[in-house]
């Protein structure tokens, strides 16, 4: 061993050395592609999460999932039409844990996937009909958050 270990002594790399190599991407479209995390603390099956999903995305039946680390999935699609579907029909659960969907840039990794917002629905109950307007409906978003739509009609109603 330690002659093993006195041979590679004077082994060492320069700056001369070094060369760039082009990387190509193995996907051409990013946009078929989503990071999926699983908020929770204990590790899930992922043929079980597989076959759940695909039970839940019935129109996207030809996906792949591959697991990435700990409770975080790649999902890859074969039509981007089937993640835009599902990107807003969301939040999504398994097993009542919250599943985060991000879709990644072309320049992104993986590591890059945020997963500090998601989007709810939310509906509040027994609101004096002269207060149901998209006014206050605003008013109540800059207490939770940003806000993506409000339902009102064309009468400024919610």
């Amino acid at each position: 061993m330690d002659d093993l270990t006195g041979q590679c002594a004077h082994l060492s790399l320069h700056t001369k050395e070094c060369q760039t190599i082009p990387l190509t991407s193995a996907i051409e479209n990013n946009n078929r592609v989503l990071v999926a995390k699983l908020f929770t603390k204990r590790r899930v099956n992922i043929e079980s999460l597989a076959r759940t999903l695909k039970s839940m995305w019935r129109f996207a039946q030809d996906f792949k999932v591959r697991d990435l680390t700990q409770n975080t999935i790649l999902l890859l699609f074969t039509h981007e039409i089937n993640v835009q579907k599902i990107i807003p029909q969301g939040p999504w659960t398994f097993d009542k844990y919250l599943i985060g969907l991000y879709q990644t840039s072309a320049s992104e990794s993986v590591d890059d996937a945020k997963f500090d917002t998601n989007p709810f629905w939310i509906q509040l109950h027994n609101l004096p009909l002269s207060c149901m307007n998209k006014a206050n409906a605003l008013a109540i978003k800059n207490t939770i958050g940003s806000v993506e739509q409000v339902d009102a009609s064309p009468f400024r109603e919610c």
